[in-house]
């Protein structure tokens, strides 16, 4: 009967209250995507990843038979929803990732009569573990794909000892307008030579630079593997009067691409790497965890957060502020996605929940408990509550110290 009520009486403002909010929602989405192009975009990657992650779970169940009741892109009020059979597919406000339901994740979930065959507590213990390491599985794939790519199509980046390219372009310095961003140097570029004068060692090029205040040089620009030249009038230094153009110089970067069959080798050697990489950084982001802290409530400034940056952990920020750097192409940025995806597949299989490596951990447990044909066991979820609070907790307190970390300390490559 209140259901029936509702119906009656309530349709048409829930409806009007819904569209609006949907409205207002994709607003606002319109408006980040205009302002903040790069970061509004990988949000959307980082959505992907983890729309990916959960799909691996969704292909997995589907697979071995159990059964799915939702899979949806987003969090929070539904934007837009249909059903196909039993699973409903939709699109929610927050792009932040999705989620997978699949009924008897636990002995206390309801199951309807007539699928408990369906059930993941009904399944086998091989069917059950294919389903929770489904999403990790899911990230390495994705980071073969990315490591394959960037062998094969652009190019692995690779420091080349003894030479320099253009980090950062500089406008400004102490008030003096620099000619470095007017004569049309980008990051990226070799300043190969200064009036036929050969600088791929930086002091000789800084010497000749800082001999010439005030002159019109003639630059030898080395950019995408052609040279071209450029005309500047070099800027002085009004305290030291020497010559100024304004660039930050960087180690120099070559990309080498490779024939399929021998990028598909690099790129399983690259995967290899990065899951040893990642069980280490995971092994020593415990054993260090006060220095973690430390960095992590450091003040705005601190050149302390950043010292060995082998141990500064990057958050969403810090990963995105890299990735947008003038001085990265599409190579660092595909190595960069592979590198994380590698992390996140890693990191999900700790053996504590709510991670998926919780899941394998009590499903071992429960296949350890039932040897000698002593039957089907369930293990209790509420046990585990106390758990998951405290894992739960840690995590979104490590996110918000990374946040601030990444917005007070960010690093400057």
């Amino acid at each position: 009967m209140r259901g029936h009520a509702d119906e009656q009486h309530t349709p048409a403002p829930r409806a009007g209250s819904r569209t609006v909010g949907r409205l207002a929602a994709l607003v606002v989405l319109a408006l980040l995507a205009w302002r903040y192009p790069f970061a509004f975009g990988a949000a959307a990657v980082l959505a992907g990843v983890l729309f990916m992650h959960e799909f691996g779970h969704f292909a997995a169940a589907r697979a071995v038979g159990m059964k799915v009741t939702d899979f949806f892109l987003g969090f929070g009020p539904r934007l837009w929803s249909f059903r196909r059979g039993e699973t409903a597919y939709g699109l929610r406000v927050l792009p932040l990732g999705a989620y997978v339901r699949v009924i008897g994740m636990s002995s206390s979930d309801a199951v309807e009569p007539g699928d408990d065959h369906r059930a993941y507590r009904n399944k086998s213990y091989p069917r059950r573990l294919l389903v929770v390491c489904a999403g990790s599985l899911m990230h390495l794939v994705m980071a073969l794909v990315a490591y394959v790519v960037l062998h094969a199509a652009l190019g692995a980046p690779a420091l080349e000892e003894g030479r320099w390219q253009v980090a950062e372009v500089m406008s400004q310095r102490d008030g003096v307008t620099l000619p470095a961003a007017i004569a049309g140097i980008s990051a990226g570029d070799r300043i190969v030579g200064v009036n036929g004068t050969v600088t791929e060692d930086w002091d000789v090029f800084v010497s000749e630079v800082q001999s010439r205040p005030g002159e019109r040089v003639l630059l030898e620009i080395e950019r995408d593997g052609a040279l071209l030249n450029l005309e500047t009038t070099l800027a002085a230094d009004p305290e030291t009067g020497r010559g100024l153009l304004g660039v930050r110089a960087g180690q120099a970067i070559t990309y080498e691409t490779a024939g399929l069959p021998t990028a598909i080798a690099r790129g399983f050697g690259d995967l290899s790497g990065a899951i040893v990489d990642s069980v280490r950084g995971i092994w020593s982001l415990f054993v260090n965890f006060g220095d973690v802290i430390d960095r992590i409530v450091s003040p705005p400034g601190d050149p302390t957060a950043n010292e060995n940056l082998g141990m500064r952990p990057l958050g969403v920020v810090g990963i995105v502020d890299l990735a947008s750097d003038a001085s990265w192409g599409w190579s660092e940025r595909v190595l960069m996605f592979a590198m994380v995806n590698v992390f996140l597949g890693v990191f999900n299989m700790l053996p504590v929940p709510p991670f998926d490596g919780g899941h394998v951990a009590i499903a071992t447990y429960e296949r350890w408990r039932e040897r000698g044909g002593r039957g089907r066991y369930l293990s209790d979820p509420r046990a585990l509550a106390p758990v998951v609070a405290v894992v739960v907790t840690a995590l979104v307190l490590l996110a918000v110290g990374l946040l601030y970390l990444d917005i007070a300390n960010p690093i400057d490559l």
